[in-house]
């Protein structure tokens, strides 16, 4: 049974004598619920965008995207495994607006409310307005969204260009025409030259058009135009060849693949995760597997209720493999090489909304009233709490990575004469986004070394005349440190500088880390 709504009723079957106001209210209420869908939207993503520090990936946005524009494909090229667009708009972003905490992080509020309104349309064109609103609703406060909305990354970028791709080949696909099929490979195009992952949603499309498109000519246009969206890609091969084949360098410090990441992944896309021992944004799960599927379960019968009011199997396969092609063939890969992190998949949020909102339309259109409005109102409310304590878990959490209070540390105790050290060299980027200060500085980077069982340590070399020397000019060395540094890693360092500094503070700040050591050979110089 697909759902039926009278909004979605051509007007020339409604009385002649209320066809004009009906029209009128209609457009109305629709607006009217878009508007205050945005609203609220907007306001969840602007609340607090500036109360956290900045962590590595983003500070690492802000150093790219300062580079003279010639200057972003070469940095890529030599040490990034992204493509260059959203480097250049931020670049053209921060020429306008500066680099500070919130003004980085706008852009990223704007794309994931350009998302909003653009899961409203595909929801709409699949099964009806109330379907298309409450989509956008559950989206405009989605923890996961929201997270993503308040970080200065490539990722609500990727979900607002294959979602407008997504839209526009579903119109395409409807009622063909040559600037919708225009639409599609340009959204196609500016989703690849953002994230490498958007060619997941291309294999998506491909076997949606391949298995549900009948006609022939639908698949011929698909072909023609998604070639055109390649001829587009073109001039970015010559960066995409050097990424794929230095992707795989140091560090490679994921948790691995598992079953634990996969019902991760489906909490944070149902309430944001970070719930009852679930998995968040930086971090993976501790809840035991057999707790989860008491938690999860309320989200997936509702999927699977919404899966049957999309009616027709176009409609289901659409989004259904919208939704999973992307994650399936991330866990293949993962299987061999590890590139799974619950948050890259942001981008296929929209779909799974629309999946909850069609569920939550479905099992109320099957009741008489008044409980359909009842019944309806209880299930919004239900998803409404989970995602309502998602948000307050949050907004409530510590920065995983605090270089603001951890620079403002340093800076508070520093002495110009001090020697600020950084290990990994990766984390001189976030600190010196905060700190200015006058101290002479170097970098260390650990060596990776795998040993049996999985486990992995790190063995730090160092030039045993270059830290004498910084012992004998310096009374102090700072330590500035982050993760994947670790109690082993910090241990054999120690060893290393025994001859010549002994450690007298630490301090940490979520994953990063200030360690305070005073210089032997420096004081007993004075002395003399």
């Amino acid at each position: 049974m697909r759902i039926v709504e009278t909004w979605d009723l051509p007007e020339s079957s409604l009385p002649s004598r209320v066809e004009p106001l009906s029209a009128r209210n209609r457009a109305a209420c629709i607006l009217l619920a878009v508007g205050a869908v945005l609203v609220a939207g907007t306001i969840v993503r602007l609340w607090g965008l500036a109360e956290k520090s900045l962590w590595f990936d983003e500070t690492y946005s802000v150093f790219v995207a300062r580079q003279p524009l010639v200057e972003i494909p070469r940095l890529l090229r030599n040490y990034d495994t992204h493509p260059p667009l959203y480097y250049v708009l931020l670049h053209s972003w921060i020429t306008l607006f500066g680099s500070g905490e919130a003004a980085v992080r706008i852009p990223s509020v704007l794309a994931s409310l350009g998302t909003v309104l653009l899961t409203f349309f595909l929801g709409r064109r699949l099964a009806g307005n109330r379907v298309g609103i409450l989509a956008a609703g559950l989206l405009a406060v989605s923890p996961f969204q929201v997270m993503s909305a308040q970080e200065a990354r490539m990722y609500p970028f990727l979900t607002l260009f294959t979602a407008g791709a997504s839209y526009a080949l579903w119109l395409a696909l409807e009622e063909a025409a040559w600037r919708r099929w225009a639409a599609y490979a340009i959204f196609m195009a500016l989703a690849l030259y953002t994230h490498y992952f958007a060619a997941l949603l291309v294999l998506a499309q491909a076997a949606y058009v391949a298995g549900f498109e009948l006609s022939r000519e639908n698949r011929r246009q698909w072909v023609l135009w998604v070639g055109g969206a390649a001829v587009l890609y073109l001039p970015n091969i010559p960066l995409l060849v050097p990424q794929i084949l230095t992707a795989r360098g140091w560090p490679d410090i994921r948790p691995p693949f598992s079953l634990a990441a996969l019902t991760d992944l489906l909490g944070m896309l149902s309430f944001g995760g970070g719930l009852f021992g679930m998995g968040s944004y930086f971090k993976r799960g501790a809840l035991s597997l057999e707790y989860r599927l008491p938690l999860l379960l309320p989200f997936l019968l509702l999927a699977a209720a919404g899966v049957a009011g999309l009616g027709d199997r176009r409609r289901k396969a659409y989004v259904l493999l919208y939704l999973l092609i992307p994650v399936a063939a991330v866990s293949l890969v993962s299987l061999r090489w590890n590139i799974f992190y619950e948050r890259y998949f942001s981008f296929v949020l929209p779909p799974y909304a629309i999946l909850l909102a069609s569920g939550i339309v479905y099992v109320a259109q099957g009741l008489r009233s008044p409980r359909r409005v009842a019944v309806a109102a209880g299930l919004v409310a239900v998803v409404g709490a989970y995602q309502a304590a998602g948000l307050t878990a949050l907004a409530r959490s510590p920065s995983a990575y605090d270089w603001r209070s951890l620079a403002r540390y340093v800076a508070s105790r520093a002495d110009a004469r001090d020697f600020i050290l950084y290990i990994p060299a990766f984390a001189r980027i976030p600190f010196e986004y905060y700190y200015r200060g006058p101290q002479a500085r170097a970098s260390l980077n650990p060596r990776e070394v795998f040993v049996s069982g999985g486990d992995v340590k790190f063995q730090a070399k160092v030039d045993a005349v270059r830290m004498a020397g910084v012992a004998r000019d310096h009374p102090r060395m700072w330590i500035v440190a982050t993760v994947p540094i670790g109690y082993e890693a910090r241990k054999q360092i120690a060893r290393v500088l025994a001859p010549y500094f002994r450690e007298v503070d630490g301090r940490s700040f979520g994953l990063v880390y200030a360690f305070l050591w005073e210089s032997k050979a420096w004081q007993s110089g004075r002395s003399r």
